[in-house]
């Protein structure tokens, strides 16, 4: 364990010294006068209007945006699909020709989805599924959701029934459109091209009633999941057969095999099957009234694996793992064999039906999950009259939080087994503390156990011990111990590697030999620019060539080429370019599906220069240390490079700040065609411009940042300006911005209201992120100010969580700010400390010892620092007005921080609003939430930049009593006149 009492100079002694040496002008510039209503107040500053023929940028604009999502090329790289959603609103799907200018369109319905409620669960945003290709690229399939207005009439009605998904299928011939109604899935086989299947929603109004008209009694036995209709089509012809009471279905890699189970009300058909393609037979696998899950075929069609419960008439069904191989011994029918009985699991477990079920990539073995016994749940008036409580105790290896956030996870926790084909026996290879990793082959398995860093962890001091284990016994080597980071199976199973003590290690799993790759290397393999108070991290691995052979790795800039035996000497495979141009390297895998690298093939490329943030794509050859060769480089950002599967057909973006990622096309990567047009109306609209700036810091090291002018910027006269940053975000220089709102600052929308934009990058000491913020923003603001276009009494400061702590010291160190906006904020340390991280149950004092807070020891390490950092002690000195965000479900950052924050200001009689958006998460997820604060912090930045007049809500404030008034048309609302809302300006 890490520990420190090593005396530093205090972070309020650095700082003072920095201030004392800084340019005292801006500094000490005062704030504007308190006018007799109490406000700070400055004169009236008036935007410039928009550019000529430019429409205002507003809220109702944010909606025109469209995204592009789910691109790709057809196998023979003849066409691309994609679908284009604005941010609210039906969405389209575009297939485009890459050789001529055909395109077909078709609608996908209500595919911009707003958040209507707060939800941290990322799974609640609605994403449109990717359309795909058939294999002979002669078709698309894709689902077609309902229109808005269905959607949202279905949920202002109350009980009724979500209206339902279709199946579009487009031949790419002419366009042509079969749509399907009440589509629930479908599925293409990878290679092949000639089915397509899709199942049914179940559409009944209500179950059958029986004799005496009322519904049919409840079934005995074990509860099922029952199936519906699968239609299996042929898509040249349009020749389908149906298939009712299906429950799963799966093709096979190569459309040899139509697999589906079917499990039915009345019993009848119930069993598990495989059709061929090829001729049409049926195959029954296993028949009898059971739930049937996970079927899978391995990649060469040539076996099937399931679980099914078929035979148990237990209530709490128990499962068994079947097998079948599809290409029998001649004159030998196909027939499934149980493998893993329920009574061959240990006590305590079941074979998991909901787990893991499928082939290693070899399809030697197969791999399954085995489960606990579910316990029996309390019933709900058991604890009427009991004590009911949560008892944390010391030495439990998560905490109570931390426990109730992974309750369902661990409730349904599974752990990996391993059958073995050749020798017909299975392992039980994972168990609560231990995590396991297969190869492709099954021979060799790796074991990652961090239980006993567990309590460490709790601090940031976790590690793992690795092992092998045996597949078909389970014994376990040790490899080695308390490993930091996480160790990696190499593809073929020969080696584990991690990294350990500034070094990459191999460990040969056939001779148990550990070597060290990298220690006789002129350069480091951890981030070089690191400057949280922890291990550095490593830069990384840039995959395996075929057989293992050797093995990529990065260093700060260049690609080398290791033997993962350590007999050949490495070589560095991009000959040093990267290092000498300032220009990172990494590896670009076109070919997913395969485990290695061929090196009888050029390795592509992605560069990225690291001053100009200028990208592209070069190639290099293995075996070699000739220098790179370049293919594209250009000052944008070029990424999401894919390939067609069987054509030199290349697809990416290209994106500048004023240019949106459209996709673009060609036969190679240095020649592309752009094929579209996300959003034309980008030329109505304002648009500005960004430039890299730089500065030095109050320690002398050279800064840059990001600085946005509105489009109609005029250097003769000084403009207000709004400093916004985080850690660093130059690397955004070429990130295009489309106009939104929420609770950070869009530098398109606020260069439309008038104001520069500054981005300054911080670099931090240790123990002194406070002071790390001030001695690089400041500097940074000040080098603007002397350049003579920022007027240094209308500067606004804002961020957001870790950016908010920031906000919130410089107003405590410096007056030079008129108004700032420190949203999701910590205030005291001290406190943010001792507390809890609420969606993910983790406790804060990682952050603070090893992490982002930079600290770098316990609050009895260094009581200190954490009160020296923490803006609550030196509140009574600010003189800058706040408006904040604190929800009061943040899962981030505890809100009592903001009520800290607010109870301060209020006792000091200092101007602040804190605005708290029940039930919302850290950044709002609400989409009326992130309009309203993006409303909020314009009206506030004009009031105190702009000399705008204030709104209600910062004249009056909004009483409990009228809550929501200000958002509801009334007939007699409080304080107003009747029908109209009430707080509003």
């Amino acid at each position: 364990m890490r520990s420190s009492v090593t005396r530093h100079t205090s972070a309020s002694t650095v700082l003072a010294a920095f201030l004392a040496s800084a340019s005292a002008a801006p500094l000490a510039a005062q704030p504007a006068p308190a006018a007799a209503n109490g406000f700070t107040s400055v004169s009236r500053w008036t935007p410039p209007p928009p550019p000529a023929g430019k429409k205002p940028i507003t809220q109702e604009t944010y909606d025109l945006w469209r995204t592009i999502s789910g691109a790709a090329l057809s196998n023979d790289g003849r066409w691309a699909a994609y679908t284009l959603s604005p941010v609210v609103g039906e969405g389209e799907l575009i297939v485009r020709a890459t050789a001529s200018a055909t395109e077909y369109k078709a609608p996908r319905g209500f595919t911009g989805r707003p958040k209507l409620m707060p939800a941290a669960d990322s799974s609640a945003q609605f994403n449109a599924q990717p359309a795909q290709f058939s294999a002979d690229s002669r078709f698309v399939a894709f689902l077609i959701y309902p229109p808005r207005g269905e959607v949202e009439r279905a949920r202002a009605r109350r009980g009724t029934p979500a209206p339902r998904n279709s199946l579009g299928l487009m031949s790419v011939a002419d366009g042509g459109l079969t749509r399907v109604a009440n589509v629930r899935s479908f599925r293409l086989a990878r290679n092949g091209g000639r089915f397509l299947a899709y199942q049914l929603e179940d559409t009944a109004a209500a179950r059958p009633a029986n004799g005496a008209g009322q519904p049919p009694a409840a079934p005995v036995g074990p509860r099922r999941d029952y199936g519906t209709t699968l239609v299996l089509r042929e898509l040249a012809t349009g020749t389908e057969t149906r298939i009712d009471g299906v429950t799963g279905y799966a093709f096979d890699e190569n459309e040899q095999w139509l697999g589906y189970t079917v499990t039915t009300r009345d019993g009848v058909n119930n069993g598990a099957f495989v059709r061929s393609l090829a001729s049409g037979t049926v195959t029954t696998l296993v028949a009898g009234p059971a739930t049937y899950r996970g079927m899978n075929f391995d990649r060469k069609g040539g076996q099937v694996v399931f679980v099914s419960d078929v035979g148990d008439s237990t209530a709490r069904p128990r499962f068994a793992l079947y097998h079948a191989a599809l290409t029998p011994a001649k004159g030998k029918p196909i027939t499934a064999r149980r493998l893993v009985a329920p009574g061959d699991v240990p006590a305590g477990l079941l074979v998991a039906d909901r787990g893991q079920v499928g082939f290693t990539r070899e399809g030697n073995a197969i791999v399954f999950a085995l489960g606990n016994v579910p316990a029996d749940s309390i019933p709900a008036d058991s604890l009427t009259d009991k004590a009911v409580y949560d008892l944390w105790h010391w030495k439990d290896a998560q905490i109570m939080p931390q426990q109730k956030v992974n309750a369902a996870r661990d409730r349904n926790r599974s752990y990996t087994a391993l059958y073995t084909l050749a020798s017909n026996r299975w392992t039980q290879l994972a168990n609560d503390s231990l995590r396991v990793v297969v190869s492709n082959d099954g021979t060799r398995v790796l074991g990652l156990n961090s239980l006993a860093y567990a309590i460490p962890q709790f601090w940031g001091e976790g590690a793992t011990d690795v092992y092998l284990l045996d597949p078909l016994t389970g014994a376990r080597t040790l490899v080695a111990r308390q490993v930091d980071g996480t160790p990696q199976l190499s593809p073929g199973g020969n080696y584990v590697v991690w990294f350990e003590n500034g070094h990459w290690v191999a460990y040969a799993a056939a001779v148990g030999r550990r070597v060290v790759l990298t220690d006789k290397l002129p350069v480091k393999f951890q981030d070089e620019e690191f400057d949280s108070p922890d291990i550095p991290p490593p830069y990384g691995l840039g995959g395996w060539t075929t057989g293992d052979r050797r093995v990529l790795v990065y260093d700060r800039f260049d690609v080398w080429e290791v033997d993962p035996a350590g007999i050949a000497p490495p070589k560095n495979l991009t000959d040093g370019a990267g290092r000498r141009a300032g220009m990172t390297f990494r590896v670009v895998d076109l070919e997913r599906d395969e485990p290695f690298l061929d090196p009888a093939k050029p390795v592509l490329l992605r560069a990225v220069d690291t001053l100009t943030t200028a990208s592209g794509f070069w190639q290099d050859r293995l075996g070699t240390e000739a220098a790179p060769e370049r293919l594209v480089m250009a000052d944008r950002s070029l990424g999401g490079l894919q390939k067609a599967r069987n054509a030199e057909q290349y697809l990416l973006t290209q994106s500048t700040f004023n240019e949106f990622p459209d996709l673009w096309t060609g036969t190679s990567i240095a020649a592309t065609t752009k094929i579209s047009n996300a959003n034309p109306q980008d030329a109505e609209y304002p648009r500005g411009s960004v430039e890299l700036v730089s500065w030095l810091n109050g320690d002398g090291i050279p800064l840059r940042g990001l600085l946005y002018k509105p489009e109609n910027f005029e250097a003769s006269k000084p403009w207000p300006m709004i400093v916004y940053y985080y850690e660093k975000l130059t690397d955004g220089l070429h990130t295009y911005q489309a106009p939104s709102g929420r609770n950070t600052i869009n530098p398109v929308v606020y260069n439309s209201l008038g104001y520069l934009v500054f981005m300054p990058d911080i670099v931090y000491t240790d123990g002194q992120p406070g002071p790390s913020a001030a001695k690089a923003i400041i500097p940074g603001v000040q080098s603007l100010i002397q350049r003579g276009f920022v007027d240094p009494k209308r500067i606004g400061i804002t961020g957001q969580s870790w950016g908010g702590y920031q906000t919130n010291y410089l107003i405590t160190v410096t007056n030079m700010f008129a108004a700032a906006v420190p949203n999701a904020t910590v205030v005291n340390m001290t406190s943010a400390y001792g507390g809890i991280r609420w969606q993910s149950g983790l406790a804060r004092t990682f952050q603070y010892e090893h992490t982002q807070s930079r600290i770098g020891g316990s609050l009895w390490q260094f009581p200190e620092r954490f009160i020296e950092n923490s803006p609550l002690f030196r509140l009574d000195r600010v003189t800058t007005p706040v408006l904040f965000m604190a929800n009061d479900n943040d899962g981030a950052v505890p809100w009592y921080q903001g009520i800290e924050f607010y109870v301060a200001m209020r006792r000091l009689q200092k101007e602040a609003y804190m605005v708290v958006y029940n039930g919302d998460e850290h950044n709002p997820t609400k989409r009326a939430n992130q309009k309203d604060i993006d409303r909020k912090m314009q009206e506030f930045f004009a009031v105190k930049l702009q000399g705008a007049d204030p709104p209600s809500w910062m004249v009056r404030g909004i009483p409990f009593l009228e809550k929501g008034r200000d958002q509801v048309r009334m007939t007699t609302p409080t304080g107003s006149a009747p029908g109209q809302p009430s707080g509003g300006k």
